[in-house]
């Protein structure tokens, strides 16, 4: 579908058409400078980050295995024995896509704004998931983040997996500037990662400390873990309970 302006007024229409007279005079560099912060020839829709290609973008699926050592030492008498064990657990993280709006007929402009509904078949209609942001400064919309879901969720605009359909609305205040509709594509993206969580900082003064005050309190006590003790819970922390 084809971007509808709204008709202008008889007189707008003389004023637009000496601009229009009056720009044929201006320099060339001036045709080169505005071609640059243009999106190209009749593109219409959204810029992906890290995408080269317009309309094209993609929502990326972590999945994580992350290892950490895990100190499950006890004291003996006034000493802390330490120890290190290795942990691992895997899970999963969906990196939001980043996109933003641009329209090739209607470019950025003080006091507009944007509306861009996903109107794909399968999501929910009520309503249809959107988004609403500021179109008023060059070279896009104010950006958003796409994700996968079927309705609307917060300031993301929600996604299906593959092509989905978009209409859009521009608009000065409660006057419609243009609608129009485009399709633009998310792809998935599966990523795996290992995060590497070490064992750090010099406890052993610490929990030697605590062994001793432990051992102080009650002497006749058999050896046992500083998690079965009232320890404070950032001491514990640093010693990975």
């Amino acid at each position: 579908m084809k971007p509808k302006k709204i008709p202008l007024p008889s007189k707008a229409k003389f004023v637009s058409a000496f601009i229009g007279i009056s720009l044929l005079s201006l320099p060339i560099q001036s045709d080169i400078t505005n071609a640059q912060s243009s999106p190209p020839a009749m593109q219409t829709g959204l810029q992906f980050q890290e995408s080269k290609e317009f309309n094209v973008g993609a929502v990326t699926t972590l999945s994580v295995t992350e290892t950490d050592l895990v100190d499950s030492g006890k004291c003996v008498g006034q000493f802390y024995l330490p120890s290190l064990q290795t942990r691992t657990r895997t899970y999963e993280e969906q990196v939001a896509g980043k996109a933003a709006f641009i329209s090739h007929s209607t470019l950025p402009a003080p006091g507009l704004r944007v509306t861009i509904r996903n109107v794909t078949s399968g999501l929910d209609r009520d309503p249809y998931p959107y988004t609403d942001r500021e179109y008023d400064k060059p070279p896009m919309s104010e950006g958003f983040k796409v994700d996968f879901d079927i309705q609307h969720r917060g300031s993301f605009l929600a996604v299906r997996p593959g092509n989905n359909d978009f209409s859009y609305e521009i608009k000065r205040d409660d006057t419609i500037i243009e609608i129009g509709t485009f399709t633009a594509r998310i792809n998935r993206q599966n990523q795996s990662i290992t995060r590497n969580e070490n064992f750090s900082g010099n406890i052993s003064s610490t929990a030697n400390a605590l062994c001793q005050q432990q051992l102080n309190n009650f002497p006749m006590q058999p050896p046992y873990r500083l998690n079965e003790l009232q320890i404070p819970r950032d001491i514990l922390r640093k010693l990975g309970h």
